[in-house]
Parts: C-alpha cells; structure tokens; sequence
C-alpha cells in the first residue's frame, strides 16, 4: 500500500516513521482509513498492539537474549557495530538451535498428533509457548515467532492494556511483504536455520507462519493469532521491511500509529461495547 494520513492534525515522526493523531477520534478515523485503503486493495492486513509505543517489533526470545546478555529493556536497540557482526548471528541463533532440538522438543503425544493428523509439532510448541508463557521453563523465554492479530480491536486492546502513557497499534500490509507464507514444517526451517548459520549467511526476512492444520486453542482463536517469525534475531522486524520498503517499486509494509495517552478509559469503553475483555482475550484463565 501507499497510503498517507488522512486527518490533517495527524502527524509524522520522520525519524521513527511513527503516525501520531491528536486525539483518540483521529487515531480510529486513521485506523479505519488504513484498513479501508488495505481492503480497496485485496491486501491481508495484520495487527499488533504494544502498550508502550518504544517497544520493538523483537520477539519474546530476542527480547529474552539482550536482558541477558546485555541487560537491555524492550525498547532498546543494538549498537549497528554489534548486529553488523557474525558473532553476534551465531551467538543468538546457536541459542536459539540450543533451546529448540536440545532443551525442548515437541512431546511424544504431539510427535504421533504429527504422524496422524499432518499438523506441525515444532510450530505447535512454539505457538503453546508464545500463548503461555507460563509453561515455557527454559531461561531464554518464548520462540522467534512475533504474534499479531487479523483484528484491529485485539490490536488496540493489548496496546492499551496496563499502559502507561502512549502505546501503539503496528498495521502489516502482509500482502507487500511478498511470498513470505512459510508452508514448510518447521523443524524443516530449524534445519535450514542451522545450515545457513553455519554458513555464515543471514536468514532473510520474517515469514509468515499460518499451517492450515492447527490444534484448537481457544485464546489463539478468539484472539485471531497470526504468527511472523523473526528469522535474522539481530534485527527486529520492522528495521527488516523498512530496508524492504526502500528497494525500488515496493510498497509500504508496515504503519506504526500511535495512541495517544490520555484516553485509556475511552479505549477501555469502546472495547467492552465490542466485546473485547480480558475473559474474551484469555478465555481460559
């Protein structure tokens, strides 16, 4: 898509690209405009909300590696000395290779649902992992699957829950990022991962993960979860389209639109009006 604010009082941040509306009104007219314009185009847009609007599009493991590492918050980035090196891509991917085939492995009873049934069991873990954090046991928490929305309300619902202070809503032109729906399984992947590492060679840009047999999980369903997986762990994923977005006669991908603080209770209000409550996000506790 190319597409530009539509309220005259919306701002942009040139520096971080950031659409900033004045109020809560010009952030839904925003919302709605850049959904209006994705639909005029057959494009497949996907949402995710941040309640803090200087988090980086990392995921759970990345964030997980720089507080361990380098005792860094969400918000922070790496020197581009450091995620320039091949150090730096062997160090998080041999963590990551660590924990997935050596730490954890899918369990038997997924193995045979594997077998039986045709879903992907490495998929699965990862996705029980990024749905519930709780179970994840090992010191490196989550998986370098990034979870998105195919709803703007579940979007705005985690941008503003326990915010304090401007949070963020990112919309994806899915469709611009290319043919980036990864169709095979995912121990497949974890093979290639640790080929190319070896290698020396970078991962590419974040797939699109959506395997047509899934086991059911309520909250994944009700929270109509889409997963991008971050395949360069140097770089977080809107620092990957933004350098796609500069390559001639592409479109844009990503729009990051900020919400504005202030209007939380309103937020909040307009949530319950469409159902969108914590017992409809985490039906199961």
């Amino acid at each position: 898509m190319i597409i530009s604010p539509k309220n005259p009082d919306t701002s942009i941040d040139l520096s971080t690209q950031e659409w900033i509306p004045a109020t809560l009104d010009g952030f839904m007219a925003e919302m709605n405009h850049i959904i209006s314009s994705c639909r005029s185009k057959n494009s497949m847009v996907l949402f995710r909300g941040h309640r803090k609007r200087e988090w980086l599009l990392d995921s759970t493991f990345v964030r997980s590696c720089k507080a361990s590492l380098f005792g860094l918050p969400p918000e922070a980035r790496l020197s581009s000395e450091i995620t320039g090196s091949m150090v730096l891509h062997r160090v998080f991917l041999n963590l990551f290779l660590l924990k997935y085939g050596v730490l954890v492995r899918p369990t038997p009873e997924l193995e045979e649902l594997s077998a039986k049934e045709g879903i992907d069991a490495w998929f699965e873990l990862m996705k029980r992992y990024q749905q519930y954090q709780n179970k994840d046991l090992a010191h490196l928490k989550g998986s370098n699957l990034v979870d998105w929305t195919e709803s703007s309300d579940v979007a705005i619902y985690f941008a503003n829950c326990k915010r304090d202070g401007a949070g963020a809503v990112y919309i994806c032109d899915a469709t611009a990022t290319g043919k980036t729906l990864q169709t095979i399984p995912v121990g497949e992947i974890l093979y290639k991962m640790n080929e190319a590492g070896n290698a020396g060679k970078a991962l590419g840009c974040p797939l699109l993960f959506c395997p047509p047999k899934q086991i059911h999980c309520i909250r994944a369903k009700n929270q109509q979860a889409m997963y991008f997986a971050q395949m360069d762990l140097r770089a977080d994923l809107e620092t990957q389209w933004r350098l796609c977005e500069k390559n001639p006669g592409n479109e844009t991908i990503l729009i990051k639109l900020v919400l504005p603080s202030g209007c939380e209770e309103d937020v909040e209000k307009y949530l319950v009006n469409k159902g969108i409550t914590d017992k409809f996000i985490y039906p199961d506790g």
